[in-house]
């Protein structure tokens, strides 16, 4: 049982979005994989089911563009993008954004942080590495969801309902696979509006506010929220994220596009 407690700290909730460091908050795994639609995840009534036209970039992405977050209680972290993949003929720009242990000091988990701008979508699509750890080997699958459609008015929502599966073997011993289903609601509540974040103005800015509902079949369920403000031509510029025992948030420091 010791073991299985330690395991459940492994992997940490990560939202590249939030910007929050990963070893400030263990919990139990939140990686997703859309079972629906992962090219366009998630349909609602005001939601287009087809990426709709964008008028401009809320996200910049190319090589070596880097966008520096102060985040609480943790300072200075970098974002960069330091390469591009191909997954399923689609260009992907991976992040530097990193996985931690949650401090126990003995399993760490790698993540690969991808970003992808469809039209006015963009999505973040997350994989985990765990290596193995005295004879234990642990899977966990991909996730991906949209985090932003630009083209949307205030108001207007989409919705995702993705699952993700951690599988656990060891010699000997059997072990559940732990299935987390997360519905997943996003709503634009503010667009073109001017943020000040660090003493820097911004326009043009879009506000989202995204909610997980979080269930398990090894664990009680949670709800996460989330707030993005995306600058246009900028790219992200601050979050908050909060749950019934957890917040955070982060600031745009400086930023370098190229």
């Amino acid at each position: 049982m010791k073991k299985l407690q330690r395991l459940s700290a492994v992997v940490l909730f990560l939202s590249v979005l939030s910007f929050v460091s990963c070893d400030t908050e263990p919990v139990d795994p939140v990686l997703l994989d859309n079972v629906n639609n992962p090219e366009n995840p998630g349909t609602n009534p005001n939601n287009p089911t087809n990426p709709g036209t964008s008028d401009g970039s809320y996200w910049p992405m190319a090589l070596n563009n880097e966008w520096v977050f102060d985040v609480e209680d943790e300072g200075e972290s970098p974002m960069k993008i330091t390469s591009t993949e191909s997954i399923g003929g689609n260009t992907y720009y991976r992040v530097n954004y990193s996985f931690a242990s949650s401090g126990t000091g003995d399993l760490t988990g790698e993540a690969t942080n991808l970003l992808r701008h469809n039209n006015g979508d963009y999505s973040v699509r997350i994989s985990v590495i765990v290596p193995d750890e005295q004879g234990m080997q642990i899977t966990v699958s991909p996730y991906e969801y949209t985090i932003l459609k630009d083209y949307l008015e205030p108001g207007q929502s989409w919705t995702q309902d993705v699952q993700q599966t951690t599988t656990y073997q060891m010699p000997g011993i059997t072990i559940p696979p732990m299935v987390m289903n997360f519905h997943i609601e996003n709503i634009i509540q503010e667009k073109g509006i001017t943020v000040t974040v660090n003493g820097v103005s911004y326009e043009n800015v879009i506000k989202v506010k995204q909610t997980q509902t979080i269930t398990s079949n090894l664990t009680p369920g949670m709800v996460l929220t989330v707030y993005y403000w995306f600058a246009k031509d900028v790219g992200p510029i601050k979050s908050e994220s909060q749950s019934s025992n957890f917040t955070s948030s982060s600031t745009l420091v400086s930023y370098t596009l190229n």
